[in-house]
């Protein structure tokens, strides 16, 4: 068997073991050693083996995946989501359907301090959830609210995922985070949008008085502060990521602790799931650099290209194969694995047909997140499920329908206007 076929071989059994809902870092880990004993030999699948769990355990760039994961966490025990929630709803009242909307705007800005999906949706659907429930919205609109703004955490910087695919691809952390920005803020409009226009049956809000939206305005102010320091540090210079992630967390200790939202029993809480969660996720970056290390052994990527160019696919044509792939595997596989699958195979196809890979990185990013809110396997709609049982997964599905357009137009306008994702990368550095 040739080594692209093997690696054919491998990418299906990988799969199979996946959909039979397999833990994704056994999946990747059993492939990328199997793979390396089959193309060299025990000997060498087992030092292979042995110098990954090194070389991803003590990987620099690496390190802002926990101390962002610290910060967001602190930040969500420490009342900071619930803060940025009320003020999105006193600014916004007198809207129809003004509660979804400041879920959106509250999860768009706490996603900028908290990096995952995944917490932002558990931490809005505790806080937003309860509040339209009392105020009469429906179970499908306010669910999908949640799940749709949860997703933003993926894109707005910081996000795990774009430090994960600058890991991957080499590139840049500091440029895939300036790249991100604006389509995270075009998605966020969006996401408003659609839920402007599904409003029609939601309450109306009394309108607050222009002294509460003035209060409303100083609640949130340590989010302001972190998102200076942080992101601002990152795209001025001043900091390099890992060194923004260290002085995020610490400040949002630091401020918990002044504002006496921060207890040492929730800072105990805090680390302990960081811990956890970022032992998740390396376990995972392992499993993936094994696969990806007989992946590149096989030159699987390499003869998709040249399949490719043989076949003469147009640069649009290939890009909407890969879109296409990234839209089924959504449906089934959760984000992290999506692109520890993919990126290894998919970006020497990209970078071959002349697309920016920081360009990619974004687009990536956006697909997970439509991945994130697609049924029947969207991360955030079970999260909300399993915090709200009241609302059956039926009712979340047809609520979240409308919201995949938001995602769909944004990829539309990234391959219309590429600069949307490259101007702000040009500019900075």
């Amino acid at each position: 068997m040739t080594p692209f076929a093997l690696g054919m071989v491998g990418m299906g059994l990988m799969l199979v073991l996946l959909f039979l809902r397999q833990p994704v870092w056994l999946a990747l880990g059993l492939i990328g050693i199997g793979g390396n004993w089959a193309l060299n030999s025990l000997f060498a699948a087992q030092y292979q083996a042995g110098t990954t769990l090194f070389d991803v355990g003590s990987n620099y760039n690496l390190a802002v995946i926990p101390l962002f994961i610290l910060m967001g966490e602190v930040a969500s025990g420490s009342r900071m989501s619930a803060e940025l929630f009320s003020a999105a709803r006193v600014m916004l009242s007198g809207l129809r359907g003004g509660l979804a909307v400041a879920s959106l705007a509250a999860s768009g800005a706490f996603g900028a301090i908290c990096g995952s999906s995944v917490a932002t949706a558990a931490s809005m659907t505790r806080i937003a959830m309860p509040e339209m429930d009392r105020a009469g919205y429906g179970g499908g609109y306010a669910a999908a609210s949640v799940a749709a703004g949860g997703s933003l955490g993926i894109l707005i910087p910081p996000s795990i995922i774009l430090v994960i695919y600058g890991s991957i691809s080499e590139t840049s952390v500091a440029r895939l985070f300036a790249a991100s920005m604006i389509p995270g803020i075009v998605l966020m409009v969006l996401y408003i949008v659609v839920a402007l226009i599904m409003s029609g049956h939601a309450p109306k809000d009394a309108p607050a008085t222009f002294g509460d939206r003035l209060r409303a305005l100083r609640g949130p102010w340590q989010f302001l502060i972190l998102f200076i320091v942080t992101i601002g540090g990152i795209y001025s210079g001043l900091f390099s990521p890992n060194e923004a992630a260290s002085i995020g967390a610490a400040g949002a200790i630091l401020l918990g602790f002044l504002r006496r939202s921060l207890t040492v029993a929730t800072l105990i809480t805090a680390v302990r799931s960081s811990v956890m969660v970022s032992c998740a996720l390396f376990m995972i970056i392992i499993g993936a650099t094994l696969f990806s290390t007989f992946v590149v052994q096989t030159r699987l990527p390499d003869g998709l290209l040249s399949a490719a160019q043989a076949a003469n696919l147009s640069p649009a044509m290939v890009m909407g194969l890969i879109i296409l792939i990234y839209v089924v595997l959504g449906c089934f596989l959760e984000g992290l694995g999506m692109v520890l699958i993919t990126v290894p195979v998919f970006l020497p196809v990209v970078t071959g047909y002349g697309f920016d890979p920081i360009w990619f990185g974004v687009l990536v990013a956006v697909l997970v997140e439509l991945g994130l809110i697609t049924p029947p396997v969207g991360m955030n709609l079970f999260i909300i499920r399993a915090q709200v049982p009241g609302i059956s997964m039926s009712d979340i599905y047809r609520g979240i329908l409308p919201f995949l357009a938001a995602p769909i137009a944004l990829i539309g306008l990234m391959f219309l206007w590429p600069s949307m994702a490259l101007w702000l990368p040009g500019v900075l550095y």
